[in-house]
């Protein structure tokens, strides 16, 4: 797979590819990924990149020749169907949230086109151009899109075969519709058996294979729960 990500601060990632499944699918040649600086397609010496709305109002938009300059070079060019297998991603507040069925798709894809806003958002051209799907992390605001950029790496990089250790995490995941889940993943404990009075249920530790599996779908059925009560209280104390 190819990943191309576009933005301001392209340096915002050097940390992050070095790192965890990424740098394990880098290394094993699985994905390669460019980053492209938006700056480098500006038009003055400044490097500007943003400019003022029309009409008013606070902030700054990320400016449209940048943004079309870089497609052009990585091949997308407006108003035309992208080139087979390319998924065009617009980090966006109006877009999908992102979701579990979103990563599984975006594994699969031979090619993922990532464009990270900043400021106060795009100028409207750039989202009316190209066919982007719309993505967005959540109902809250970040400053720029890097991080759900980096969402979307680390959550389909981990899926696409071979690049975890045992391919069974990935069927048994929170939101994975494995034998017995219900959205999401029970609770684990790990050695030692007992640590500051605080011991492992016993069951885990009975060696029994069909009661382990049992436990583990019911407590999964209780996360997933307690997990709907607690955003009704939420939203109630809203």
């Amino acid at each position: 797979m190819q990943i191309d990500i576009l933005t301001i601060f392209p340096r915002f990632f050097d940390e992050f590819l070095q790192h965890g499944m990424v740098r394990v699918a880098r290394k094993q040649g699985q994905v390669e990924i460019g980053i492209t600086d938006l700056r480098a397609f500006s038009e003055d010496r400044h490097r500007t990149v943003d400019d003022r709305p029309y009409g008013g109002g606070p902030g700054m938009l990320l400016k449209p020749e940048p943004v079309f300059r870089a497609l052009d070079l990585l091949g997308l060019k407006p108003g035309e169907t992208p080139p087979e297998g390319t998924v065009p991603l617009l980090m966006c507040p109006r877009g999908r949230q992102l979701g579990q069925g979103d990563l599984e798709t975006f594994a699969g894809a031979q090619r993922l086109v990532i464009l990270c806003g900043r400021y106060e958002g795009y100028d409207e051209r750039i989202v009316e151009a190209y066919p982007w799907q719309r993505v967005s992390l959540g109902d809250y605001v970040l400053s720029g899109g890097e991080v759900p950029a980096m969402a979307i790496l680390e959550g389909a990089i981990r899926l696409m075969p071979g690049v975890l250790g045992d391919g069974e995490s990935v069927l048994r995941d929170s939101f994975n519709e494995w034998p017995g889940a219900d959205g999401l993943d029970h609770a684990g404990w790990t050695r030692p058996p007992e640590y500051r009075g605080r011991g492992v249920p016993e069951v885990l530790r009975s060696g029994d294979h069909g009661a382990i599996e049992e436990w583990r779908r019911r407590d999964s059925l209780r996360q997933a729960s307690d997990r709907e009560i607690t955003g009704r209280e939420i939203l109630r104390d809203e």
